[in-house]
């Protein structure tokens, strides 16, 4: 076998390739240095510092600062509304002293919440005018010198305003028959009851309730800034009844045996418990229409589901009392005109 000693030329590659690269390794520029390398890194270095800096302030802070507008913006709302709900309770009361005369009183609403420049925009509100909203019936049965006399009431409408808040809790406000009601994922509350007053007299029981009846356009305004409410007064009576009764003779029932008063609404928690609250304060006793029936109770309350949609459900809440037990029922009537406008539009 024939053999070739290599080693010779191994040596030669080694001794070439340990001679500082002047054969086979790199030339080095003659323009290079240290600082260039320097200067891009520390660039680098300051811009992650940067990245680092201005992710933590969208992540941490603007969320923070979102939140604090959001639930600044809705502190105002509920002020602006709960302005609106005394402009109509003033509104009510001049009319009932003045008569049908109008009266007419502009409320803003600020429909938006503000956001951060260049880092967060801000959150749009939703206005709404409904007069098919709710409905609100009172009927019931009296007696007269002459005869049994029925009554039947009707009035409806709301004015809703919806924050979708991306940071602060969801939440919607609204205004129907009198009362201010908020509603966010976790329940409805009677921010201001209704004109619902219970009194004891003795044995007996002298209420009151008003119906305020919004008619309005019916329109939607979703966007920022702020919008103005325009209410008017149409007209306002109050009217008190006393013998209220259950027969028109023994054993003969009146049309309207009870004391109903029927509202619709999609608040139904907010109303329900805002009547039995009133009721059971006023030392009212509670119970199932078949114990009013019976004459073992003094009223009821029974709530019925008529609709439901992707959103919320629509309620019809009922209030029966027993006629017997009331010695005077004063029913207000208002009717309300409600326009919307952009404020310092011309």
């Amino acid at each position: 076998m024939l053999s070739k000693d290599f080693s010779l030329k191994y040596r030669r590659i080694a001794t070439n390739s340990q001679s500082g690269g002047r054969r086979t390794g790199l030339r080095r520029h003659p323009n290079w240095n240290d600082e260039g390398v320097a200067s891009t890194v520390g660039t680098i270095m300051a811009l992650m510092v940067f990245l680092a800096f201005l992710s933590m302030f969208t992540n941490q802070y603007v969320p923070v600062w979102m939140e604090e507008n959001e639930a600044s913006h809705m502190n105002v709302v509920y002020g602006q509304f709960a302005s609106l709900k005394q402009a109509t309770d003033m509104q009510v009361l001049a009319g009932i002293i003045q008569g049908s005369s109008p009266v007419q009183i502009f409320s803003p609403i600020k429909l938006g919440a503000d956001g951060i420049p260049m880092f967060a925009a801000p959150t749009p509100g939703y206005l709404s005018v409904y007069r098919s909203s709710s409905y609100d019936n009172v009927s019931f049965s009296f007696n007269t010198s002459v005869s049994i006399m029925d009554h039947e009431s009707y009035s409806g409408g709301t004015i809703r305003m919806f924050a979708p808040n991306r940071y602060y809790v969801e939440q919607e406000l609204a205004y129907e028959n009198d009362a201010l009601i908020l509603k966010q994922p976790d329940g409805q509350y009677m921010k201001a009851n209704s004109q619902f007053i219970v009194n004891p007299s003795g044995a007996t029981y002298q209420i009151s309730y008003a119906q305020l009846d919004i008619r309005g356009d019916d329109n939607s305004y979703v966007g920022y800034g702020t919008r103005g409410v325009l209410t008017t007064l149409k007209a306002a009576s109050s009217t008190t009844f006393t013998n209220l009764t259950d027969e028109i003779s023994p054993g003969v029932p009146a049309k309207h045996p009870y004391l109903y008063i029927n509202h619709t609404t999609w608040y139904e928690g907010a109303w329900n418990s805002s009547f039995n609250n009133t009721l059971v304060g006023a030392g009212m006793d509670y119970g199932t229409f078949a114990e009013l029936e019976a004459g073992s109770v003094d009223y009821t309350i029974v709530s019925t589901l008529l609709k439901t949609d992707m959103f919320a459900e629509f309620y019809q809440v009922s209030v029966i009392i027993d006629p017997s037990i009331v010695s005077r029922f004063t029913l207000t009537v208002a009717n309300i005109e409600v326009s919307t406008t952009e404020l310092g539009a011309t």
